[in-house]
């Protein structure tokens, strides 16, 4: 035992020494410890920061779709299909017709176009015209201020649900009681029979409402002022029970009988969480590369810090070789002693990283949560930050010849 424990012991005393050596060296320069931890926090905290949003952003999708519902399915024509007329179209009586397939519950196609809205003769605002069907609020989960939504006895008629932002504005022109009111859009006028609630958008989920600056019109009324006027999406939902592939296979079939010439695209709840779970990631590499960038700049500090280091300690260096210090010993102390730097300040900006990602969540109403990806990340980063940038002033300072440095040159 004696043998291999005598090795260990002496490793362990030599390791000690370097670390109490490493902590007495930043304690004397204290002005430049306390610049180069700032530098590694800094950085630490982007990264820690970056990363932990990333990740939370798209826990905050997943909720969201899930909210949404997993049995959700878009349905669009396919960019490939050609064809003369309206055979190569979604249409309409297609469209609702899809309900009668074993597999779906509920469809809701929708046209949608753009414009400027006006109420009294002053513009409140631009935004979508959507041309939706009665099912459409209860699928996408529009929840209603004042009014109704859209019917589907509301065929041709000039009505219309406008979104929160355009009431928002007419309020502000002077509006008191909204259901009534007549909007004008794209030249047609419209008596308003519901508002909708303000809604949060969210660009990860498969399709984007915007129902804020949006005016909704039934979907037979909205066909003569939007352009083009057929149905670019129809999202419908599956029975519970149904499988995501055998729904997509039924909806095809169904369009093939009835369009033959007609390619659409189908995406399941399951091709569409894939689908955001590789946008988020991707979202969160980015961003972690954006705060690796005052990470790398942290670092080439401490190597700044630790070069200013050795030239002011070249005494004490040949002094310790003189008295038979090997040179791994020398760049063993300055490793350790730049281990330390990062280690601290990487604590440090784990601790601020995670105070600042508290603060975001909390001013965007996001859940707050402990990345364990971005702990570790974070410690691993600073470990490596202060070995990389800390070896070419360790090797500097082991190669010192020991003559020059008592002569003082």
């Amino acid at each position: 035992m004696m043998p291999d424990f005598v090795p260990n012991a002496r490793l362990f005393l030599i390791l000690a020494t370097n670390a109490r050596e490493a902590l007495a060296s930043l304690y004397r320069a204290r002005l430049r410890t306390v610049l180069g931890l700032v530098g590694i926090m800094i950085g630490i905290s982007s990264v820690i920061t970056m990363i932990s949003l990333g990740e939370i952003a798209k826990e905050q999708a997943r909720k969201e779709f899930e909210a949404l519902g997993t049995d959700i399915m878009l349905i669009r024509k396919s960019s490939r299909t050609s064809g003369p007329g309206t055979a190569a179209e979604i249409r309409l009586a297609d469209a609702v017709a899809l309900v009668e397939v074993a597999s779906i519950s509920k469809v809701a196609p929708r046209t949608q176009g753009h414009g400027e809205f006006y109420h009294a003769g002053e513009r409140v605002g631009r935004g979508s015209i959507q041309g939706v069907t009665a099912a459409f609020a209860d699928i996408n989960r529009l929840s209603l201020a004042e009014g109704r939504f859209i019917s589907d006895f509301d065929v041709d008629r000039h009505f219309c649900v406008i979104g929160a932002g355009i009431a928002d504005a007419m309020r502000r022109g002077g509006a008191d009681r909204l259901v009534g009111e007549i909007v004008e859009a794209r030249n047609m006028l419209c008596t308003i029979i519901g508002v909708l609630e303000h809604r949060t958008e969210n660009y990860v989920l498969p399709i984007q409402v915007q129902a804020n600056e949006s005016v909704f019109l039934p979907i037979t009324t909205s066909r003569r002022i939007v352009t083009p006027p057929e149905i670019n999406t129809i999202v419908a939902r599956s029975h519970a029970g149904a499988h995501h592939a055998a729904a997509a296979s039924d909806v095809r079939s169904f369009f093939h009988k009835r369009a033959p010439q007609l390619e659409l695209e189908i995406l399941t709840a399951k091709e569409l969480i894939a689908q955001m779970e590789t946008q988020m990631g991707i979202f969160t590499l980015l961003l972690g590369a954006t705060g690796s960038i005052a990470l790398i700049v942290g670092g080439i500090g401490i190597m700044n810090i630790m070069l200013v280091s050795v030239a002011e300690r070249r005494r004490e260096i040949a002094i310790r070789r003189a008295h038979g210090a090997r040179r791994r010993d020398i760049q063993s102390q300055f490793l350790i002693e730049s281990i330390i730097l990062t280690l601290a300040g990487g604590a440090l900006g784990i601790l601020l990283g995670l105070l600042v990602t508290w603060g975001i969540c909390r001013f965007n109403g996001w859940e707050f949560f402990i990345s364990g990806f971005s702990v570790a990340s974070g410690v691993g980063t600073a470990t490596v930050t202060g070995l990389f940038f800390g070896f070419q002033p360790a090797r500097h300072a082991a190669q010192l010849d020991p003559i020059a440095g008592l002569q003082g040159e």
